[in-house]
């Protein structure tokens, strides 16, 4: 399809060649990165020790220094994306680079957009870390090939294959299959996935995933875990067996609501949460919460816990811990920005 039509397109975006020549250095461990609009030129990026975590007790300043701080425009939290050991702003911007940071080398790298002028873009996109490579669904032109990728750390290329759908904007979920290499979206009432060694795309029915965001699959559970999209699970994990890969695969996976409330979506305090996966059925629950009579005042409840299946086959969490943390927003952003942004590296 060519340019004028405006379709997006899915492009694996940014891949470190240096990066895979270090595959197998040592395991480090892995901590909690929350991004955080509290500085008035743009966002701090603060690093959390979740295994620090004790009793619950009032909320305490994040903990300080933070490990970076980015130039950022307000309000557009959706733009940061994690790939490997690196937090990306790929924010709209004029400029012909964006900022990168590494959270294992404390480097603070400029990588350039794939095509001249930077990106104004304002719509929302859809980022993906699969198999080494990110993704990034564009509303753009698609970029020129890379002409020196051996001698670039970063480089661009476009996925010849055309997407199934229009607008990124819609996407409700997405999740990573069991075998590495597949990706499942969710958008409108449709599913598709991608396969990312072939980059063909696959159509598999009229039906969606029941998570808000994204999903991750569980090895120890065998199973897709997220937060559950439907009235009444609002605030409930959910689980899911994996679908099949197979393009005949047109019907939604059998799926069950966990047992437990993490966070109630109706209470006037809540603006959003962010469910991360650490790894061997642990995850953590990132929570924006407002402070009463406090608009530039925000709580960060950050909840731990296991998961595992109990004896009547509920999807049940285990080993909570809660810690919180109270943060002022350097200035008055709309409401769709208060979605934590959270990672593990």
């Amino acid at each position: 399809m060519t340019n004028k039509h405006r379709r997006c397109e899915l492009e694996p975006c940014c891949h470190c060649h240096r990066a895979a020549k270090r595959l197998k250095q040592q395991q480090r461990q892995k901590h909690l990165y929350l991004v955080v609009d509290d500085w008035e030129r743009g966002c701090s990026v603060y690093k959390v020790d979740v295994d620090a975590f004790s009793d619950s007790g009032p909320p305490e300043p994040l903990p300080g220094p933070p490990v970076a701080r980015i130039e950022a425009r307000h309000g557009g939290s959706w733009y940061f994306a994690a790939h490997g050991t690196k937090v990306l702003a790929m924010q709209p911007s004029g400029y012909p680079a964006f900022p990168v940071f590494d959270v294992d080398t404390a480097a603070l790298a400029v990588c350039p957009w794939p095509r001249p002028g930077g990106n104004e873009v304002l719509l929302k996109p859809f980022f993906a870390s699969v198999a080494g490579n990110l993704y990034l669904l564009s509303a753009a032109p698609p970029p020129p090939d890379s002409t020196s990728r051996e001698a670039a750390a970063w480089s661009w290329s476009k996925i010849p294959s055309l997407l199934p759908f229009d607008d990124s904007n819609r996407i409700s979920s997405f999740a990573l299959h069991r075998d590495g290499r597949t990706l499942f979206v969710s958008q409108d009432r449709s599913t598709f996935s991608f396969d990312t060694e072939s980059q063909e795309w696959a159509e598999h029915g009229n039906w969606v995933m029941p998570f808000s965001g994204q999903a991750y699959f569980d090895g120890e559970l065998d199973a897709w875990v997220g937060l559950c999209c439907h009235k009444g699970g609002e605030g409930y994990l959910c689980s899911a067996d994996v679908a099949s890969v197979a393009a005949d695969c047109r019907r939604l996976p059998a799926w069950k609501l966990g047992k437990d409330k993490l966070f109630d979506k109706d209470s006037r305090r809540h603006l959003g949460a962010t469910l991360v996966y650490m790894s061997d059925a642990r995850y953590c629950l990132v929570e924006s919460l407002a402070r009463d009579n406090e608009e530039d005042h925000r709580v960060i409840c950050v909840t731990t816990f296991g998961l595992k299946f109990n004896n009547q086959g509920e999807l049940t969490a285990t080993e909570q811990k809660v810690h919180s943390y109270e943060t002022t927003d350097a200035h008055l952003l709309p409401e769709r920005s208060w979605k934590p942004v959270a990672f593990w590296m």
